[in-house]
């Protein structure tokens, strides 16, 4: 496999453990409404935007009104256990900063907001080793649609060919491998299915395995 010329990364459960505190406040939350969710629809949320998931949950219940009541705790709750317990995710920077040592260009593609993106990157220290930085609401349509990594490529200049890309869901690299990227799965809550393994150039089990697998093996 040719060495990228770029690589592109997802923020949410991929740099930043924000899954973690997503799938927290909607369990706390479901709890606390008295709601019961089945396991296939948090599963389901993990890439999801919101008006896909908000979709999800007024086919399973039929009450939309229960449904605003769910995501609004839920929001009051995820920027609550935010503030408290959020981390980068395992081996995040590690990765970030063997890449750019190695002279690799990196970039953002994340369905995150511009506002609520950008002060998790300076949180963390992460800003500086991005090139160019897409946020979700500088697009049109969400993943798995390929929007975000195809402006993201162009915005490097590059054709989506010459990027890797950086995921932790299904729908995210479905969406990368729509752009026609090469892209690599770092799955924590979610399962790829073995359409989205055989598609992927190969699903690691850490970001910390990420350098050696884009750089190749034998990469320094």
């Amino acid at each position: 496999m040719q060495t990228p010329q770029a690589v592109i990364f997802d923020m949410d459960g991929t740099l930043v453990d924000t899954e973690r505190v997503s799938q927290t406040a909607w369990r706390r939350a479901a709890s606390d409404l008295g709601i019961e969710v089945p396991e296939r629809i948090w599963d389901a949320f993990v890439g999801c935007s919101m008006p896909d998931a908000h979709a999800m949950v007024d086919a399973e219940f039929g009450d939309p009104a229960l449904t605003d009541r769910l995501f609004s705790h839920q929001h009051e709750l995820y920027f609550a256990i935010r503030e408290q317990s959020l981390e980068p995710c395992e081996g995040a920077l590690d990765a970030l900063r063997a890449l750019a040592e190695a002279g690799m260009t990196l970039a953002l593609a994340t369905s995150t907001a511009c506002e609520h993106a950008l002060p998790l990157m300076d949180r963390f220290g992460m800003t500086p080793f991005f090139s160019s930085m897409t946020f979700g609401d500088q697009i049109g349509r969400a993943k798995p649609a390929p929007d975000i990594y195809l402006e993201a490529a162009s915005r490097l200049g590059l054709g989506p060919a010459r990027c890797a890309a950086v995921e932790d869901s299904v729908n995210g690299a479905l969406a990368a491998c729509a752009a026609g990227m090469a892209t690599y799965l770092v799955p924590e809550w979610a399962t790829p299915t073995p359409e989205v393994v055989e598609r992927c150039a190969a699903v690691l089990g850490s970001l910390r395995e990420l350098p050696a697998a884009v750089l190749g093996r034998d990469a320094r």
